[in-house]
């Protein structure tokens, strides 16, 4: 066993702040052993090839920190791509372009590139929203080239800045249900976000009662990732993550190579930290 975070973003993220290689050293401080670097490609219709992503740069740096963290930290090239389903000719473009061995799929905005972040959940028709969210999931999900759909409940991300909580599971559950078979059905992958605990929701997306309703109906392939966007967010609740996975039936993680998928045993987390405990600690000279 041993602790991963699959969802991390650099500053060749427009909404990050540090550099792969300050990344890393929180990592390794926090004892996780394999990150994925998933930064986003986030077409609109006024920039459907997202120029201000650059993966060259990108694999630039995963080169430059492979080398630093060779023994130390395994780091795969990853990209988040938001809403893909709207933009499917750039979106299958690029992934087929580089050589990811991970590729995260998120519902970040509706048709006419609202994003569902500028929602006013305390005044709109909040089933009318989850509604559209839940359909525009099922369109991801159903598009299929991906490794796994990040943040399955991300609208209460957003509901719960504003102080509104949603429920997808208590109150969509035959649409969750729905989207969750089609993803296990393409043999693809849900992940654990850990954001949520440090956000206003303060759980995990999606949450205990929808990971353990996709093991319950066979769901296999499962990630962890902080959803950092700094780098001393790296790896923060990640062991919370490990424990969603235990309760909800699991017993493994998966990893990536290559877009091929792994599950590793896990165990508790925390007793897994108390055997390790002499994680290495390094200062590296970075570039900042």
């Amino acid at each position: 066993m041993f602790l991963i975070d699959y969802h991390l973003h650099t500053y060749r993220s427009d909404d990050a702040r540090h550099s792969l290689m300050q990344i890393c050293q929180y990592a390794v401080r926090k004892g996780i052993k394999e990150i994925a670097v998933t930064d986003h490609f986030e077409p609109t219709a006024e920039n459907v090839n997202y120029s201000g992503y650059n993966p060259k740069a990108c694999i630039r740096d995963i080169e430059k920190a492979r080398r630093a963290y060779k023994g130390w930290l395994n780091i795969k090239f990853g990209i988040e791509l938001g809403h893909p389903h709207l933009y499917p000719e750039s979106s299958e473009r690029i992934i087929n372009q580089y050589p990811y061995d991970f590729v995260l799929a998120s519902g970040h905005k509706m048709k006419g590139d609202v994003d569902f972040s500028e929602i006013n959940y305390q005044f709109v028709d909040l089933n009318k929203y989850c509604n559209i969210y839940l359909d525009n999931l099922k369109a991801l999900a159903e598009w299929g080239q991906y490794d796994c759909v990040g943040h399955f409940d991300l609208v209460k991300r957003y509901a719960a800045r504003q102080g509104v909580k949603i429920d997808l599971y208590k109150d969509y559950k035959d649409k969750v249900t729905e989207i969750l078979k089609i993803i296990i059905k393409k043999n693809k992958g849900i992940e654990i976000n850990t954001s949520g605990l440090r956000q206003y929701s303060k759980d995990c997306l999606p949450d205990y009662d929808i990971v353990k309703l996709y093991h319950e109906l066979g769901g296999n392939i499962i990630t962890v990732g902080s959803d950092a966007h700094t780098a001393p967010d790296v790896g923060e609740g990640v062991v919370d993550g490990y424990k969603v996975l235990l309760n909800a039936g699991f017993s493994h993680v998966t990893i990536f190579h290559q877009r091929i998928a792994r599950n590793i045993i896990i165990e508790d987390p925390e007793e897994y930290l108390k055997k390790n405990n002499n994680c290495r600690i390094i200062d590296l000279a970075v570039n900042m």
